[in-house]
């Protein structure tokens, strides 16, 4: 496919886009039939999504840009796509590898502000690509990413919950035990105090206890006599 001549810039239909893709080339010539304005409509099947490789792209004229269009549907094939819809801008001192679109259409376009512009030379190849992957890899992602927060959740509430475990055990207050009441002949006896095992003593016999024992131990013979002590010589 060239983008330089009227026959293909003027289709009205889109380019079907198969496994073996379209080879897109583009070279100023300084040509008058060569155009100013070039657009390209490609489409894929419904599961699939549009590459554009760039094999080889010199822009040496910065009044030539390449651009790249993603266009909503319905596409007005008597117009030019709208500026609202651009998707990359290419021109001089670019030097892209490959972009994708997001769904099976893309426009490509290339427009000249002079119509004798000549320093350009593109080679573009157009392939397309199963979104399958793309989906399955992004829910894979998805799944893992959720995946790791639930499992940072589940540890952190773990560990919290053992702290604060921990924690009570360490500050619990010991509560004493109330005792029972006791019943019966053991509940009195504790009340009123141990009985007494023998009677009590009189009163004077308990006086002539006490006066024996307080005096008993002196003797009632006189003390002996009264025995100076030598003065030293």
């Amino acid at each position: 496919v060239y983008m330089d001549s009227y026959g293909t810039c003027q289709q009205s239909s889109f380019f079907e886009v198969h496994d073996e893709g379209y080879l897109v080339h583009a070279k100023g010539s300084g040509q008058p039939y060569q155009t100013m304005r070039c657009s390209l409509r490609f489409r894929a099947a419904r599961d699939q999504q549009l590459c554009v490789k760039f094999n080889n792209f010199v822009i040496d004229d910065c009044s030539v840009n390449f651009k790249v269009f993603q266009e909503s549907q319905p596409i007005d094939f008597a117009r030019q796509p709208k500026e609202e819809c651009l998707f990359r801008h290419y021109s001089c001192q670019d030097s892209p590898q490959i972009v994708c679109s997001t769904d099976r259409y893309l426009t490509l376009q290339l427009y000249k502000e002079r119509i004798d512009a000549q320093g350009y030379s593109l080679l573009l190849q157009v392939v397309p690509k199963t979104m399958k992957n793309e989906i399955i890899m992004s829910l894979w992602m998805i799944v893992g990413v959720i995946l790791g927060v639930v499992i940072v959740i589940v540890v952190l509430a773990v560990v919290i919950v053992l702290c604060c475990r921990k924690d009570k055990h360490h500050g619990r207050v010991l509560k004493k035990k109330n005792s029972k009441p006791r019943s019966g002949a053991q509940g009195r006896l504790l009340e009123t105090g141990p009985e007494p095992s023998a009677p009590p003593l009189d009163s004077d016999v308990e006086m002539h206890h006490h006066i024996l024992n307080s005096y008993g131990q002196f003797p009632n013979e006189p003390p002996p006599p009264y025995q100076p002590k030598p003065e030293p010589v």
